[in-house]
């Protein structure tokens, strides 16, 4: 209370909403480098959520301890206590709310790649596949993989009615994921060149512009990716098949 005593109320308010600033910071440094790494974040529409969840968060902490604040009242301690301790777990339930939908696996397929999110695999998923389920999705980051459909025919069948049906394609059945690596022929036989880009309802004019004048003379080009709220590329060298970039075609 003697140090709280000779703090006044816009010193509280300024040094929470710092603190809380450099909290939101850790959190957005986890968020968009390692759940939702590069152009994923836009592709999964997580940018306007986080935006919501966390600086509504930040904010309203500093201004409750602006109004609560008085050095001279008796329950200051417990009442800033109540409201850090309502503040993070505002801040976890919102972590945890986009740890749960995180983007888990970029799945070569066919001819595209689809973000496959942690909701969209469930524990039957992983008993199917042989995996673990308490450590079946990768933790740190999406990974790039590819799906095949199997070499029975009936069963292959089986897979493409049910994906017509409920929407559930290959990309969401882990016992037929394979190494990126395994499918390497398969993906530069679909690579598109970057002009190409030109006049898709997804790509900005002035960065597909960019994107042909940086890369008309190497050996890039690029694959589609569909994701939730936004259909970005992924760009490819041609010669190996390797994954320089996912791009979301935005400036």
């Amino acid at each position: 209370m003697f140090i709280l005593s000779r703090v006044g109320r816009y010193q509280a308010f300024g040094g929470h909403l710092l603190i809380s600033l450099c909290v939101a910071g850790l959190l957005a440094s986890i968020v968009f480098f390692l759940w939702y790494p590069g152009a994923l974040a836009y592709a999964s529409g997580v940018g306007g959520i986080f935006v919501l969840l966390v600086g509504v968060d930040v904010v309203l902490g500093p201004v409750i301890t602006l109004i609560i604040f008085n050095p001279l009242k008796k329950e200051l301690k417990r009442d800033l206590g109540v409201v850090v301790a309502v503040q993070l777990a505002a801040l976890l339930f919102g972590m945890y709310s986009m740890f749960v939908v995180r983007p888990v696996y970029v799945v070569f397929n066919a001819d595209r790649f689809d973000v496959v999110y942690a909701s969209d695999i469930g524990k039957a998923d992983l008993r199917a596949a042989g995996v673990d389920i308490r450590w079946g999705l990768p933790m740190l980051g999406p990974e790039i993989i590819s799906a095949k459909l199997p070499e029975d025919p009936a069963l292959a069948q089986k897979i493409i009615e049910e994906a017509l049906m409920t929407g559930r394609d290959i990309q969401y059945k882990p016992q037929y994921y394979l190494a990126y690596s395994d499918q390497l022929e398969m993906v530069k036989r679909q690579i598109r060149p970057v002009n190409q880009l030109e006049g898709a309802g997804f790509a900005q004019a002035g960065v597909v512009a960019a994107l042909v004048d940086e890369y008309k003379d190497k050996n890039i080009g690029y694959i589609p990716v569909i994701a939730r709220a936004h259909t970005v590329i992924a760009l490819i060298d041609t010669q190996s098949a390797e994954v320089i970039m996912v791009h979301s075609l935005r400036q």
